[in-house]
């Protein structure tokens, strides 16, 4: 029995036959589709649980049809692959633009069956659940704060994703699906700082709970915290804290999150 279907756009058939190949071992079907006409028909005939979509179709830019394809698909996830154009700035900004374009998952190709395995359980909960838990994401290079953190966060039913660094954080996790980004500070790489400014210039919608125990004595934490704060941080949490304060914070960030809604 198939999980779910999955609507293809892709106008390489050579491509489209190897995803539909690993949408089957995944345990999905696929419908192919080679243009945007073909998207919007079958949109109008079929049940499908997941759009799978290319950006560089022959004869126009996806992204741009994405209004019109959300009239059709109303709740239905989307997902955009690409490649982007030549060198990895080319690619990292298609993706940017994708998410710019609320697109609910990003893929860069080359891809792994692994890479879309994760999107196609994200989706089936997505599809199924009608109230998902909350999503968050704990961002920190210390591996033992990761560990409590999630731990703590996990016990209390929460949705949790978890990186290593800023850079990883926005290559591996689609941040439109997240509702708290709990981050470090000071981390090797581009930091709390500037990622906290990156996610409330791309994700506005998405909360922030800034966390950091300062830097050798040489940055007071609440300096720390109040760049942080002037960054676009929703909430403050010093180290060492407790997984009590830690839990009460999330809970209070996402009430003011959904009162504002």
């Amino acid at each position: 029995m198939s999980l779910g279907t999955v609507l293809v756009l892709e106008d390489s058939r050579v491509q489209a036959q190897l995803i539909s190949k690993m949408l089957t071992a995944l345990g999905w079907s696929a419908v192919m589709a080679f243009d945007h006409k073909t998207v919007y028909q079958l949109l109008r005939n079929s049940n499908v649980d997941l759009l799978l979509l290319d950006v560089y179709i022959e004869g126009g830019n996806t992204l741009l049809h994405l209004p019109e394809i959300r009239d059709l698909a109303h709740d239905i996830p989307v997902a955009i692959m690409t490649a982007g154009g030549a060198g990895g700035q080319a690619l990292n900004a298609t993706l940017n633009a994708a998410r710019r374009a609320q697109a609910d998952f990003v893929l860069p190709k080359p891809f792994t069956p692994a890479d879309l395995r994760v999107i196609l359980d994200e989706a089936y909960q997505m599809r199924r659940s009608p109230t998902p838990p909350k999503h968050i994401l704990v961002v920190d290079d210390c591996r033992v704060v990761r560990k409590l953190t999630t731990s703590a966060l996990a016990e209390k039913g929460y949705r949790i994703s978890e990186a290593r660094s800023m850079e990883e954080a926005f290559e591996r996790i689609d941040i439109a699906h997240v509702d708290v980004v709990i981050t470090d500070i000071f981390m090797p790489g581009m930091g709390g700082i500037e990622g906290i400014g990156i996610i409330k210039a791309t994700w506005p919608e998405v909360s922030i709970i800034a966390m950091s125990a300062g830097v050798e004595q040489k940055v007071a934490n609440t300096q720390a915290l109040s760049a942080a704060q002037h960054m676009g941080a929703h909430a403050l949490l010093p180290k060492p804290f407790t997984a009590s304060d830690l839990c009460f914070l999330v809970d209070a960030v996402l009430t003011e999150r959904s009162l504002a809604a």
